[in-house]
């Protein structure tokens, strides 16, 4: 299997340690989980993840970081569409399927999943014509709650539960991701710490948007007391 990177080099099976460094650089920890997705990865047959909590708790990580895969094929749960998944499944044939907030779609846009999931085999009826084929995808997704989805869909994936992150657990990942952007660790220090005890957010991204407009730690006050 091969798999680009962001240095847009290719990473093969015989270089593991290598895809491991470049697919979750971002995320710091979770070393468990980071090996049973390393292990659906390499699997003959599809192994479908799904994690699931709070905003907040590095799902979303786990996605972009699976984005780095060669055929893979990125949508938020809510921009999904019945018309629209089929045609691109039918169309790009891609080999990972990501889905932020699967809890989002609706009841009809997953039974698409569905049939996916189980037997690769995609089909679709309209206006008199019927066409269908078979795919090798593996679907990773993401959601807060699963009392949205369907019973079927669910048992289909290997679901993991993440708690939502502490204080410092917020504020090592935020100096991590920022530093690797270019951002001094006393800014990116100063954004963390404004964001969680004013903004009242858990949301790695403000922290992101704050520290690409801040030169300064007042520059950082001052931003987040002007969004407040």
């Amino acid at each position: 299997m091969d798999v680009t990177v962001k240095r847009n080099t290719k990473v093969t099976n015989s270089n593991k340690s290598a895809l491991q460094y470049d697919l979750f650089d971002n995320i710091i920890g979770y070393d468990d989980i980071k090996k049973l997705f390393f292990l659906s990865f390499e699997s003959q047959r599809p192994i479908h993840i799904l994690l699931v909590g709070p905003p907040a708790s590095a799902k979303t990580l786990f996605m972009l970081g699976c984005m780095k895969l060669d055929r893979s094929y990125f949508t938020l749960g809510t921009h999904s569409t019945k018309s629209g998944m089929l045609d691109y499944l039918f169309e790009k044939r891609p080999r990972y399927l990501i889905i932020d907030e699967i809890e989002h779609m609706s009841i009809r846009d997953q039974t698409v999943l569905l049939s996916l999931m189980e037997t690769g085999i995609i089909a679709e009826t309209k206006h008199m014509k019927t066409r269908n084929t078979q795919v090798k995808t593996w679907v990773f997704a993401t959601t807060n709650e699963t009392n949205h989805m369907l019973t079927p869909l669910l048992s289909r994936f290997l679901v993991l539960h993440f708690k939502q992150y502490k204080f410092e657990n917020f504020l090592d990942i935020s100096i991590h991701m920022l530093g690797q952007e270019g951002i001094a660790k006393d800014i990116a220090n100063e954004v963390a710490t404004q964001v969680w005890h004013n903004m009242r957010s858990k949301d790695i991204r403000d922290c992101i948007k704050i520290a690409h407009l801040a030169k300064t730690k007042d520059d950082v006050i001052s931003i987040v007391e002007t969004l407040l």
